[in-house]
């Protein structure tokens, strides 16, 4: 009523002079604006200007040429994924229809089982391919085409791969980059003629990649693995970068190939962990590692560089019939235990150790001869 003042002074005789009608529609128009200001007021503090842009869905498409592609800003609630949620069924279709596939902060409900893609032709594979499909008695695989990126996702659901009579193929990137898998992950029998990014990511069950191929890059940096990790029998043609993962029960690296430089630097196995039977062709780095358990290094060839630095064994180590090709720096890695060194090949000190006792011997022998030269001239 304070916008009244200026019209009707609040004394009796002025008052008294405001018609009824003037002092009706005055009250109405107060009130009324009262009414916008309240409703401003529970807008502003319960959905803030920039609500909407919140969780704005910043690409989509359902144009039948296009892909399944999705992005959600970290900002989103979890309320706020859910109505933006994706069927498992849903990227399956786009993958089986030859669709890339890029979801970057989104809720991935159900399976992705590529176990029921169509199996394709291998008659234009590469060798390589062909030789190891007739390895596990295959005869076809089935292909992803497209970029199959799942980015700052939760899935739900399983990830599977486990046909017995052909491999899976992806042809272009798969990103995992710092999703959230709570169902186990078997990629199995896998060709990715692509980098493959696993970064960041946390398993929750099991992370199989076993019999893997990998032409490109390979990178699990501060990745969370659960309780079993598998890549028995893989090849990896490109590098390996694992600086700071987290392998929290079985880790296996049975029988692997790395033909480009791998680290593992600052990783930490919490559970046995296995490398027997795999070669290391390039620099290897464990540096700053921590082993909380058992340990198999054994029949493993270290034809590179090889670094243990500051690397840990809290459990026992077995380096058995391991071949070094290089000079190793296991004297600088802390064993709790003494690690098992039955018919390990290492290389002998350096040389340069050896020429500098050789040149001290040498120096003794000359002031010797000398002093001897000196005693005979006294004479």
């Amino acid at each position: 009523m304070l916008s009244l003042l200026p019209l009707c002074n609040m004394d009796e005789t002025v008052f008294q002079r405001c018609s009824a009608d003037r002092y009706a529609d005055l009250q109405k128009q107060v009130w009324s604006r009262l009414q916008v200001a309240l409703v401003l007021v529970i807008a502003i503090a319960t959905c803030p200007p920039e609500a909407d842009a919140v969780c704005a869905v910043e690409a989509f498409s359902t144009a039948i040429e296009a892909g399944l592609v999705i992005h959600l800003p970290s900002s989103c609630t979890p309320a706020e994924r859910e109505v933006h949620a994706v069927r498992g069924e849903a990227v399956m279709d786009a993958i089986a229809k030859g669709r890339p596939v890029d979801l970057s902060g989104v809720m991935v409900r159900g399976d992705l089982i590529f176990d029921h893609l169509t199996v394709q032709t291998t008659a234009r594979s590469p060798a390589s391919d062909r030789a190891n499909q007739a390895r596990a008695g295959s005869n076809g695989q089935r292909i992803v085409r497209e970029t199959l990126s799942l980015k700052d996702s939760i899935v739900s659901g399983a990830v599977r791969h486990r046909s017995a009579d052909g491999t899976l193929r992806f042809e272009g990137p798969v990103n995992f980059y710092g999703s959230h898998f709570k169902e186990g992950v078997d990629l199995s029998r896998s060709v990715f003629q692509g980098p493959v990014e696993l970064s960041a990511a946390t398993f929750d069950k099991e992370a199989y990649f076993m019999q893997g191929q990998f032409a490109q890059q390979m990178d699990c940096r501060e990745a969370k693995f659960g309780p079993s990790t598998r890549f028995h029998r893989s090849v990896f043609h490109g590098p390996v970068d694992c600086a700071g993962a987290l392998f929290d029960g079985m880790a296996e690296f049975l029988e692997v190939n790395f033909e480009q430089p791998a680290t593992f630097e600052r990783s930490r196995f919490g559970l046995g962990t296995g490398f027997s039977g795999s070669r290391f062709k390039s620099r290897i780095s464990f540096s700053e590692a921590i082993f909380s358990r058992e340990t198999f290094f054994g029949f493993v060839a270290f034809e590179g560089e090889t670094v243990f630095a500051g690397a840990q064994f809290l459990g026992s180590a077995d380096f058995s019939n391991a071949a070094f090709r290089q000079q190793d720096d296991l004297a600088k890695a802390r064993f709790d235990h003494p690690p098992l060194l039955v018919q390990t090949k290492r290389l002998e000190p350096t040389q340069p150790a050896r020429n500098g006792q050789y040149a001290l011997t040498l120096v003794f022998l000359i002031v010797a001869a000398l002093l001897v030269a000196y005693a005979v001239r006294l004479k």
